[in-house]
């Protein structure tokens, strides 16, 4: 299999803005992928990101010759609209992605976690339930990041500019790149990371792995490795780091540093709410249970009970480094 359609079609992409050759060839063999999408069980969000006139739609355009049973959607149409636009195994290209509901882009990552119910009808006429899968390949047109760290963990970006000069849209043959699909293993695994982002980058490895493509793996795998020190940033805004974090910052005496023995737990809520975490008392305190705390209520009020040695057990468990904890560390 020749890798010259993998370089002609990089030198298509990087002619209508400002990507690089490397970042081209992503687009590529994610384009790829899309057609095993069928043989599957992950397959990574793609996201065009950047700002007005910086190429993202000519790239959906070239993204929509390409990948695998196009279906364009406005981001702009309605949740429920926009919901029953994502078929299965189909590549969903979505203009105007910045407000779209995030849950259904979840949807769309993995096959085990793709099924949903929604309901139908109305009170008038009745009402009945009905099972969708959301599974598929997806292109995002995006200016903002995710709210949800998690969709972002999902997702490869490409940071598109604006560049110079005229552009003609080119005809590429979509079909080509199916052959190509047709010629990979896609049952075997490749020694990735056993992560999530080992996960997400795993289809275009293997993709790219019929071709003596050293350049671009060489680069993948710095993206990789980005990746992986983003999710474990990423992780500290999980829901249960963030309450933890939470209970350790009020558990804190700020003018003595001394350990309080107990937080109530509706100063934990307002907190995170502060933040903008809407988390209510009912999950606070079932996370907090879940990592081992007691919750009492005395005097009417619920607390959460705080002991030095069971905050720096969770900090532990959860990989927190903290340097409140540290200067706590016996």
């Amino acid at each position: 299999m020749s890798i010259q359609i993998i370089t002609n079609y990089a030198h298509a992409i990087t002619s209508a803005c400002g990507v690089d050759t490397n970042q081209a060839k992503t687009m590529v063999y994610w384009a790829i992928a899309t057609h095993a999408i069928d043989k599957l069980k992950i397959m990574p969000i793609l996201v065009l990101q950047g700002g007005h006139g910086s190429g993202k739609s000519t790239l959906m355009e070239i993204l929509k010759q390409i990948c695998h049973s196009p279906i364009p959607i406005d981001g702009k149409v309605s949740q429920a609209e926009l919901r029953d636009s994502l078929k299965p195994n189909g590549t969903a290209l979505i203009e105007e992605a910045d407000w779209i509901n995030e849950n259904w882009i979840l949807k769309r990552y993995a096959k085990q976690t793709s099924s949903t119910t929604v309901k139908r009808g109305s009170a008038s006429q009745g009402w009945t339930r009905e099972s969708l899968n959301l599974f598929g390949a997806t292109v995002l047109h995006r200016r903002l990041p995710f709210r949800d760290p998690a969709v972002d963990s999902r997702s490869i970006t490409i940071k598109t500019a604006y560049k110079q000069g005229s552009y003609s849209m080119p005809t590429l043959d979509g079909a080509a790149l199916a052959a190509i699909a047709s010629q990979v293993d896609w049952s075997k695994t490749l020694p990735l990371p056993s992560n999530r982002a080992g996960d997400t980058w795993m289809p275009l490895f293997q993709a790219a792995s019929i071709f003596p493509d050293i350049a671009w793996i060489q680069f993948a795998a710095s993206e990789l490795k980005e990746a992986i020190a983003s999710l474990n940033v990423g992780q500290d805004y999980e829901p249960v780091k963030l309450v933890y974090l939470k209970l350790l910052s009020l558990a804190i005496d700020n003018k003595t540093q001394q350990l309080q023995q107990r937080v109530a737990l509706k100063a934990i809520e307002k907190g995170l709410k502060d933040d903008g975490e809407h988390l209510n008392s009912w999950q606070v305190g079932k996370i907090l249970r879940d990592l081992g705390f007691e919750v009492r209520t005395i005097g009417g009020t619920r607390y959460v009970l705080v002991d030095k040695a069971h905050l720096l057990k969770v900090a532990k468990e959860l990989g927190i480094d903290d340097d409140t904890l540290n200067q706590m560390t016996p």
